[in-house]
């Protein structure tokens, strides 16, 4: 595994989950294991309920950011209840642990970058605000604020999480902004703008990295039947919605069997998946052609060609026996796929439209 510091949100949340987990053995140790126990005064009568409250939600947590990966909308959510929770259990641990005197104060610095990332500029200074005004009111109401002894730690707290939380916000600002133009930079060099997958290149490096690994995989190199009668009937622009569309159906059917889909160029497209048994590869295949007869911008057609990486470990090689076998569905008459073994399987028989199937 690649060891970087430069994170997408679902890894940087990953991060703090983990986090997380290692606070709560660290609060743990600090009211029940001597002599940490022994020297700062905790409330060991209430702290079972928030420890029981907390693994509680982390686990929910845990198990939420597993499932929830590719679900973009809830896991936002998700992230920003995350940000709420850290916010009320550091307070209430902090009020069960000395208060304004908690040797957990530093947690606080982590709390204000948690809320930059999601909430940038806003988040910064509305979770320092917001923490200040918790610290304050836990200090008025456990010690004497007017008194030297309470009142200079307070204020030297305050004093440091501002200086300290601001810079911390400020690079934490930075790294976001320099993470989102390097995604930025890296599509335009990866992805082919129009369909949204990855690109020729990226499709020439990936399938030289999965034989040169070893990995044992199946190649589809697909072809949009009569594309160019599109064109020609319905103009260029009816053309580039039917690569849209063909791009979004094969993103959607490589995210459901682990796959990966690139535009290879013009009307074709190359899909890699696991290695999968010819029956396993009979059935992803007849929902992409039943997914592409239901499309909306008109109904697509298209005929592919298969090879396996048992046939070989040369990248030349496999993008050779999958175009033969492509050429072979083709002059069979389109709209299916030539399979490893030779075998043509249709899929769907229903002709969808007598602009994209010629038979």
């Amino acid at each position: 595994m690649k060891l970087t510091l430069y994170l997408n949100d679902y890894e940087t949340e990953k991060l703090f989950s983990y986090l997380r987990w290692l606070f709560v053995l660290l609060s743990v140790i600090l009211f029940y294991v001597p002599p940490f126990s022994e020297n700062v005064a905790t409330n060991k009568d209430v702290f079972p309920y928030l420890l029981a409250s907390g693994c509680l939600y982390m686990l929910i947590t845990q198990i939420a950011l597993f499932r929830m990966k590719d679900d973009k909308k809830h896991l936002k959510m998700v992230l920003k209840l995350g940000i709420a929770f850290d916010y009320i259990a550091l307070i209430w641990l902090m009020a069960l642990s000395g208060g304004i005197h908690s040797p957990l104060y530093p947690i606080s610095i982590l709390f204000v970058l948690h809320a930059t990332i999601y909430w940038r500029t806003r988040g910064a200074f509305i979770s320092m605000l917001m923490f200040s005004g918790a610290y304050i009111i836990m200090g008025y109401f456990m010690v004497d604020l007017a008194q030297f002894e309470n009142y200079y730690p307070a204020a030297l707290n305050l004093f440091f999480l501002s200086i300290i939380g601001l810079f911390g916000a400020l690079i934490m600002l930075r790294e976001r902004t320099h993470y989102i133009q390097k995604e930025a930079y890296h599509d335009l060099v990866h992805r082919d703008y129009l369909s949204g997958l990855f690109n020729h290149r990226s499709f020439q490096e990936k399938l030289k990295q999965n034989c040169t690994s070893g990995k044992r995989f199946c190649l589809l190199l697909g072809d949009i039947d009569d594309f160019k009668k599109v064109n020609d009937e319905q103009g260029h622009q009816k053309g580039d919605e039917v690569i849209k569309a063909a791009g979004e159906i094969f993103e959607s059917i490589c995210d459901r069997y682990n796959g990966q889909a690139f535009r290879y160029g013009g009307e074709e497209f190359a899909l890699m998946f696991p290695e999968k048994t010819i029956p396993e590869m009979k059935g992803l295949m007849d929902e992409l052609f039943a997914t592409f007869a239901k499309t909306t911008i008109l109904p697509l057609s298209m005929s592919f060609g298969e090879s396996c990486s048992d046939e070989g470990n040369v990248p030349e090689e496999l993008l050779s026996l999958a175009d033969q076998r492509l050429y072979k569905a083709k002059q069979a008459g389109k709209k299916r796929v030539c399979l490893r073994n030779g075998e043509l399987f249709e899929g769907v028989t229903e002709s969808p439209t007598p602009y994209l199937v010629s038979n």
